[in-house]
């Protein structure tokens, strides 16, 4: 049997399966509800958030047998047909092939024709941004008095390059980043449901590189199952990271001006293969945490409790937060940050590491 990606097995059939995006969801379903349909929606946000998928729920929403409804039966020949991008009154452009004004102008002189089969004819222009100045006025007539049975859904990742003459003319929703918590959540949920043995601590990883995208994480998530299991071990390496104790031992190894010490860790790091701009990512999140954790006053507090992988981590942990200064922890904080920014200036990225490490080593000394 062909494995299916989790990205497409696990893709939202109805509005109870979007997570993290609420508010949008209500509305969504408020306007379905009382059948008081706009004829144009801008929905924007990072990618991986639910744009897409939310417009294909929202157009068998407006196209399903049993009627308009918020809950779309997904099983009639509309809705199945809307799934399997089918059905011939939902149209789904990509803008970033469909850029000039003439493809535009094709779609508007045949726009006035009635629906085939469904209720409403019902066009998804994906990246919506794209499209060109010329595309964007000739649209622009047709949202001026667009026929009623003709329903706009507009996704996009940069909202600022379309022009607010369109923008006024649509209802406009952000889909924020998905956090942490929700994605950690359904990955765990997923892999119980796919039966795969995994190390619990994984999810916080995946969930933390997903960066509020949950089709990132299961993008990751699938990267890991090829790689045979989904242990720390393998995330590490998938990740180009390396495992807490060794950057824990780098950051306290600074305070002990024990520079032979600083120089073999970076070394062994090294011989991770790793990508060394998320070394610095996950220095950066450590010394965050740390520095959170002095100024509440209070190693118990969640903050601390979800980067310890083991005992010996959490030794450590106490050991900087006992030994390290406020401002000790905020200029390490603000010398990984920039010397982050910088690292494509360095002849190879371990030497830009290493840069960052010698200025830290000059402060301490």
């Amino acid at each position: 049997m062909t494995y299916q990606v989790l990205a497409r097995k696990w893709r939202p059939q109805s509005f109870d399966d979007i997570i993290g995006q609420d508010p949008i969801v209500q509305a969504m379903q408020n306007s379905l509800s009382k059948k008081n349909i706009h004829p144009a929606w801008i929905l924007s946000g990072s990618r991986g958030v639910g744009k897409t998928t939310i417009a294909r729920i929202f157009a068998m929403g407006l196209s399903c047998i049993k009627g308009i409804t918020p809950n779309p039966c997904n099983i009639c020949d509309n809705c199945i047909s809307i799934k399997q991008n089918t059905f011939l009154d939902v149209i789904e452009l990509d803008s970033a092939s469909k850029t000039k004004v003439e493809e535009i102008r094709d779609i508007i002189e045949i726009i006035n024709y009635t629906p085939v089969k469904g209720r409403y004819k019902i066009y998804i222009f994906d990246e919506f941004h794209m499209l060109s100045k010329h595309s964007f006025n000739a649209l622009l007539k047709i949202l001026e008095e667009p026929p009623t049975h003709v329903k706009f859904i507009f996704a996009t990742t940069e909202l600022e390059k379309i022009p607010i003459t369109i923008i006024s003319r649509c209802l406009q929703f952000h889909l924020k980043l998905i956090s942490k918590k929700i994605i950690y959540k359904q990955l765990q949920k997923i892999l119980n449901k796919e039966k795969f043995k995994y190390d619990v601590s994984i999810l916080d990883i995946l969930s933390n590189a997903a960066n509020g995208s949950m089709r990132d994480a299961l993008s990751l998530t699938d990267q890991l199952i090829s790689m045979g299991s989904l242990t720390i071990k393998n995330v590490y390496l998938m990740l180009g990271l390396v495992e807490k104790k060794y950057l824990l031992l780098l950051i306290y190894s600074f305070k002990m001006k024990d520079n032979n010490l600083i120089f073999e860790l970076i070394n062994k790091i090294a011989s991770f293969n790793v990508n060394w701009d998320n070394i610095i990512s996950d220095i950066l999140m450590l010394l965050h945490n740390i520095l959170k954790v002095k100024i509440l006053k209070d190693i118990n507090t969640k903050y601390s409790l979800q980067y310890f992988n083991s005992n010996n981590d959490e030794k450590f942990y106490k050991k900087i937060l006992n030994k390290f200064t406020i401002k000790e922890i905020n200029f390490l904080y603000k010398v990984f940050n920039i010397g982050r920014k910088n690292l494509y200036l360095a002849p190879n990225s371990k030497t830009g590491f290493e840069i960052i490490i010698l200025e830290v080593i000059i402060y301490f000394n």
